[in-house]
C-alpha cells in the first residue's frame, strides 16, 4: 500500500508574511508532506477589506523558502488568469521547486462572481464555466508536454507558443470540484482530483466516478477540508466553540487520525487539512503527529 500523504493549508489571509513563512517552515519541520494556498483575490469570509496574499506570487516565494515539502494550490481558479499566462507561471514555479509542485485547478462557483467582476475579470456561468475549465486544463497539459502550443479555443487562445521555461520534472495538475462535468474532466485529462469537505461516503461516490471516467488511467485522489486541531481531544473540543461537533472534524492526534482514516478508506491517498486558526504553528506540529498514525 502506498504511503498516505498529509498536508495543510497555510495562514494566507494575513498581511503578515511571517505568519505564512513560519507556518510553511513549521509544516516542513513537522514532517508534513505538502503545504497549500487558496486562490482568492479577497477572502470569501470577513469582508473584502480583509487582507489576503495572492496565491501564485506567494507560491513562488514558498518555493524558495522551503526545501523538500510539496507545494500547491487548492485550487487555482481557472478564470483569474489567461490560461497561457497561468501555464508560464506554473512552469516558472516548477522550475524553482523541481518535483515539488501540484497545481490544483477549479472553475469557482457563484460565490466567485463578485470577486471576478470587481477585478474586471470574466465570470463564466453554466456550460461556459465547465467549458472554460476544460480549455484551461487542456492548454496547461499541452504547455507542459509539447514543444509548441497552438489553440483556437475561444476560452484559451494561443498562437505558436514555445513553452519556456521547461521544468525538468513536469508538475502534476489536479482538478477540484464535485459537479459531474468536473469529475469527468479530472478523470479524463488530469493527474488527480480533489474533493473538498463532504463525508467519506460522498467522497467515495465521487472518487469512483472519477476512476470510471479515467478508464484505467492513474489518477490521484485527494481530500481537503477544515479540521479543529488540538494537542488533546479536550483542547480541540474547547476550540470548537459554536461549531457543530457532529459535523466538524476535530480532535487530538489519535481522534483526528481515526476520522481522517475514513477518507483514506474511501479512496483518498492525499489528505489536506485546513486547521481552524491555522496561524498557530502548533497546529502543524500536531498534524505532524497525525501523519504516522495514518500509515
Amino acid at each position: 500500500m502506498s504511503k498516505v500523504l498529509l498536508g495543510a493549508t497555510l495562514p494566507q489571509f494575513t498581511k503578515d508574511r511571517a505568519q505564512l513563512i513560519d507556518g510553511a517552515r513549521h509544516a516542513e519541520a513537522a514532517g508534513l508532506d505538502s503545504i497549500w494556498v487558496f486562490d482568492h483575490l479577497w477572502p470569501l469570509s470577513g469582508g473584502r477589506d480583509r487582507p489576503v496574499l495572492e496565491a501564485w506570487s506567494t507560491l513562488a516565494y514558498l518555493a524558495g523558502a522551503t526545501e523538500k515539502i510539496l507545494i500547491g494550490t487548492l485550487v487555482t481558479r481557472s478564470s483569474l488568469r489567461h490560461p497561457a499566462l497561468l501555464a508560464k507561471m506554473i512552469a516558472s514555479v516548477a522550475t524553482i521547486a523541481p518535483g515539488r509542485l501540484i497545481v490544483g485547478i477549479g472553475s469557482g462557483d457563484t460565490a466567485s462572481r463578485d470577486e471576478n467582476e470587481a477585478f474586471g475579470l470574466p465570470y463564466y456561468a453554466g456550460a461556459d464555466r465547465i467549458g472554460q475549465l476544460k480549455a484551461t486544463v487542456g492548454l496547461l497539459h499541452d504547455y507542459l508536454h509539447d514543444d509548441v502550443v497552438t489553440s483556437s479555443d475561444s476560452f484559451a487562445p494561443a498562437d505558436g507558443l514555445v513553452p519556456s521555461p521547461k521544468p525538468d520534472i513536469r508538475p502534476k495538475v489536479w482538478v477540484g470540484g464535485r459537479a459531474d462535468d468536473v469529475l469527468e474532466t479530472a478523470g479524463r485529462v488530469a493527474d488527480g482530483w480533489n474533493g473538498w469537505a463532504g463525508t467519506p461516503r460522498t467522497f467515495a461516490r465521487d472518487a469512483q466516478q472519477v476512476l470510471a471516467y479515467a478508464d484505467g488511467r492513474d489518477v490521484e485522489l485527494s481530500w481537503g477540508g477544515i479540521c479543529v486541531v488540538g494537542a488533546t481531544d479536550d483542547v480541540a473540543r474547547k476550540k470548537l466553540g459554536t461549531r457543530d461537533a457532529t459535523k466538524t472534524l476535530w480532535g487530538g492526534p489519535d481522534m483526528l487520525a481515526a476520522r481522517l482514516a475514513e477518507f483514506v478508506g474511501a479512496g483518498a491517498g492525499h489528505l489536506i487539512v485546513t486547521p481552524a486558526g491555522s496561524a498557530d504553528p502548533e497546529a502543524y506540529e500536531i498534524l505532524g503527529e497525525v501523519g504516522p498514525r495514518l500509515a
